[in-house]
């Protein structure tokens, strides 16, 4: 620490020494003893502390934003001083001499602006862009140079006497564009000077206000000098190395007071730093820096930390990170995570036995969901084939009861049971399929009733199928209910029918046709919703249309 302050007090005066020195130079410069020489030498000193000053800000300044703009300050004062030093010491033509006089209101609109736009960034984050709108800012002040810049034209920033021939800046009167300009210098350096001392904090002492001297200070010599009064140029010397010097002032107190973020006084920082326990080391792990309150470490635990963290007792753990130079040493207080840590153990012990709890009792109730399911669905298939398998009872019983008696009649009520069971057989399987109201294709349907018609053939009934019904799936439901149908129809005078032509068709609406040659009167089952009775004659053939998905009868 007391090292920082040895720099930054050794930079002052060097600065201040080399300002003194000008000052020196201007005062020699105004007698005749090699008068040139001696401005030179001012001018060369000014632009070397401005320039030293440009590459200091860009390794000290922290925001990227603040950072560009103090750099395009330090280059504006370099430049400012450049096209004095021409105008009064190199050239002499009357046109290069005017157009560099005009080239002075360069930094003169732009040094403003800037200053204004660092105050709108005082205090913000390092990563804080200004707002879009804030270009207005650069339009306003490249048109008043533009002004400036083309007065020849217009004459509407300084008026020349008509007779005057060439036109100078010792004969000159001041137009409407020059008030504008010097208004937009003032208005940028009032709203900068107001932006700062909204910034400033009074809780942290009176070396707040310090950016705000120079800038009033500045201010008021724009005034007085405006003004003519007699005596300050005299005094204080042009508005070039006095205004350039005043802006750098302002900046920079700007910088020592933390308005404008930067990385220097970290070790004042360091040190001031409460609730950590941090240490600074050179290569032998002596200390250089320490924060407050930070416990001892000893020697030997410092060199094991460097490969690994060392437990240090009462909670704490020494590390040990190498940095350019020495070493980082800090102690991290871990007590409250080994207490998490303990709590965390007990608690994942609690919640393993709990999850076994519940991984047992949710295999119970997955077996006993399934055996549910299960039943539920045996149910629903005895519940859809319960008619069937009690007629298949009967027949069986008079199946014995005839086998050998009547050997042609046993054959009949073998044909009869395997009519049924080719039912059953494929009921079951839709009616998984209706449960959960799948799609089912129509070739799947066309198969069952297939099947069913083959089995019919044992008792002589001759049958033809046809199944054309536009869309190739239908739901669960609707292919259920039409082999019910089917079956119904059948089972209706199962012992007598002789011939069945089966069709399944759809002209706007899904439609089942059956056409039957039997001797029972089939048209009770027109009865049933959606379906219609047509008798063919005396042949006793018999249409019966099914709609199964509600198409009027």
């Amino acid at each position: 620490m007391t090292n920082q302050l040895k720099k930054k007090c050794t930079t002052s005066g060097i600065v201040l020494l080399s300002v003194a020195l000008a000052y020196l130079f201007r005062l020699i410069g105004r007698g005749s003893f090699y008068p040139t020489l001696f401005s030179y030498l001012r001018s060369f000193i000014y632009i070397g502390v401005y320039a030293a000053w440009g590459l200091s800000v860009r390794q000290r300044i922290v925001q990227k934003q603040v950072r560009r703009y103090l750099t395009s300050v330090s280059v504006l004062l370099i430049l400012w001083f450049v096209f004095r030093s021409a105008k009064y010491f190199i050239f002499w033509q009357p046109i290069p001499i005017r157009y560099l006089w005009y080239l002075f209101y360069l930094p003169m609109l732009f040094v403003p602006m800037l200053a204004l736009l660092i105050a709108m960034s005082l205090g913000k984050p390092d990563t804080y862009r200004l707002p879009g709108s804030t270009a207005v800012l650069w339009l306003i002040s490249g048109a008043l140079l533009l002004l400036v810049l083309t007065n020849d034209l217009h004459q509407l920033v300084f008026i020349f006497p008509q007779d005057a021939a060439p036109w100078t800046d010792t004969n000159y009167g001041y137009g409407i564009g020059y008030f504008a300009v010097i208004g937009w210098q003032v208005l940028c350096g009032v709203a900068a000077l107001i932006a700062m001392l909204l910034q400033c904090r009074i809780k942290n002492g009176r070396r707040r206000l310090w950016p705000v001297l120079p800038l009033a200070i500045s201010l008021t010599y724009l005034g007085l000098n405006y003004a003519g009064v007699p005596w300050l140029k005299s005094l204080l010397g042009d508005v070039t190395a006095f205004q350039s010097f005043m802006y750098m002032l302002c900046f920079e107190a700007c910088i020592s007071c933390g308005f404008i973020h930067s990385n220097s006084r970290y070790g004042e920082l360091f040190a001031a730093s409460v609730g950590t326990s941090a240490e600074i080391t050179d290569q032998d792990f002596s200390i250089c820096y320490a924060a407050r309150n930070t416990e001892p470490i000893s020697l030997t635990t410092m060199k094991q930390a460097v490969s690994h963290p060392v437990p240090a007792g009462n909670g704490l753990t020494v590390h040990t990170m190498p940095i350019s130079g020495g070493y980082a040493v800090w102690t991290e207080d871990v007590s409250a995570l080994l207490a998490v840590k303990e709590e965390s153990e007990s608690l994942a012990e609690e919640l393993k036995e709990r999850n076994d709890l519940l991984r047992y009792e949710y295999k119970r109730e997955a077996k006993h969901q399934k055996v549910e399911e299960q039943n539920r669905l045996y149910d629903l298939l005895q519940s859809v084939t319960q008619t069937q398998i009690d007629r298949i009872a009967v027949l069986t019983k008079e199946y014995r009861t005839t086998s050998k008696a009547d050997p042609a009649q046993a054959k009949t009520l073998l044909g009869e049971i395997a009519v049924l069971c080719s039912y059953i057989k494929r009921r079951k399987h839709l009616t998984l399929l209706a449960d959960r109201d799948y799609k089912v294709a129509v070739s799947e349907l066309e198969r069952a009733v297939s099947e069913s018609l083959q089995t019919l053939k044992l008792l002589h009934v001759r049958s033809t199928l046809y199944m054309e019904s536009g869309d190739p799936m239908l739901s669960g439901r609707t292919a259920a209910a039409i082999f019910d149908f089917y079956e119904q129809v059948i089972e209706a005078d199962l012992e007598h029918l002789q011939s069945v032509q089966v069709s399944l068709t759809n002209a706007g609406t899904l439609r089942f046709s059956l056409y039957l040659c039997c001797k029972s009167d089939l048209s009770a089952l027109a009865d049933r919703p959606g379906v219609r009775y047509e008798s063919e004659g005396e042949d006793d053939y018999q249409c019966i249309l099914f709609f199964p998905e509600g198409g009027a009868p």
